[in-house]
């Protein structure tokens, strides 16, 4: 058995799709990039694959698009990061549909029957045309990015400048809102790009959209002992006990995806009651507070779940949920469930 277990609520992703669908009335490019920000392409896709709403997958390059045809998935895909030379067989032979961001990436596709999106730096700084109006009876889509979606006065800034842009293209799918930036409700777009909202993770406190929570990470308890009040806890001795203490070692550490930054001040939940970290968090383990509670070895402990999102982990640790999710180490196993 698993000593810790990513589940992945199919149930949730659906309702979290739907949702956000009824919320834009647009259709849906799923990101799905970096193994679904770690999470596993496989499994999301495996659940969007029979979406009606779900138009296409996005990626981040080439050798993660051919992954998911090998893997059987027919949606159009996205190639976010561009296409260089050398991948030019990849592209017709699975099926992927490249968005071109620099006159390079125009020069690789040159005379491959293959569709493409152009994207548009509106303020990112990133990929992007600037101003030049790229003439291709190939193009099926334009896009561009929202740098700080929850900075609305620069947010409205990109809308317009790209409501300038797509003047020059007729016919073609256009996109620019993710999960943070569908709450502009754009009019002349036609998709929407969604992540992180997929999994139920808010990307604002006063997000429009209701989500359910489609993540359950847990893992076991491997010790469990009373230490002496002055002994010392984990490496470095961050952590000294001020009286006699009941304590668990969690088979979960920052090489399974629990940032050290939460050593002290995290918390992980047995059976709904707060545990806390004690100590700096290791490579394989994590020593938490048991005090007070029944806890003994082989208990799971939940450290994403009904109590605290990957969002609230993040914003403890001074991160980003994405950061977290994609540390998400492939020792711990993934589950889909209903």
């Amino acid at each position: 058995m698993a000593r810790a277990v990513l589940e992945i609520s199919a149930d949730a992703i659906r309702h979290n799709i739907k949702a956000l669908k009824d919320f834009s009335g647009k259709k849906i490019i799923a990101v799905v990039k970096a193994d679904a920000y770690g999470m596993s392409a496989f499994h999301v896709c495996s659940v969007l694959e029979h979406m009606d709403e779900v138009s296409s997958y996005a990626v981040a390059c080439v050798e993660e698009g051919v992954e998911l045809r090998k893997a059987g998935f027919k949606k159009d895909i996205l190639v976010l990061g561009g296409v260089l030379r050398g991948e030019e067989r990849a592209l017709t032979e699975y099926r992927l549909t490249p968005v071109v961001s620099h006159k390079e990436h125009l020069k690789v596709i040159e005379g491959l029957h293959v569709g493409f999106h152009v994207k548009y730096d509106t303020g990112m700084g990133r990929l992007g045309f600037l101003e030049e109006v790229i003439r291709d009876s190939r193009i099926k889509g334009v896009l561009t990015h929202l740098s700080s979606p929850l900075d609305r006065d620069f947010s409205l800034r990109q809308i317009e400048e790209f409501k300038k842009i797509v003047k020059d293209y007729s016919s073609v799918d256009i996109h620019m809102e993710s999960s943070a930036g569908v709450i502009y409700r754009v009019p002349f777009t036609t998709h929407i790009r969604i992540g992180l909202a997929m999994y139920g993770e808010k990307p604002a406190p006063d997000y429009p959209v209701a989500l359910k929570r489609a993540l359950r990470l847990k893992a076991r308890i491997i010790s469990v002992k009373y230490l002496p009040s002055g002994h010392p806890v984990s490496y470095s001795r961050t952590y000294t006990t001020d009286k006699k203490k009941k304590v668990g070692v969690v088979a979960f550490g920052y090489a399974d995806g629990l940032t050290k930054a939460l050593s002290n001040i995290g918390y992980l939940y047995w059976k709904d009651k707060p545990i806390k970290i004690l100590g700096n968090i290791t490579m394989d383990m994590t020593v938490v507070d048991l005090d007070n509670t029944s806890a003994q070895v082989g208990d799971w402990v939940e450290i994403v779940g009904e109590h605290q999102s990957f969002g609230d982990l993040a914003k403890l640790a001074g991160t980003i949920p994405y950061e977290i999710m994609c540390n998400v180490s492939s020792r711990v196993k993934r589950l889909l469930v209903p």
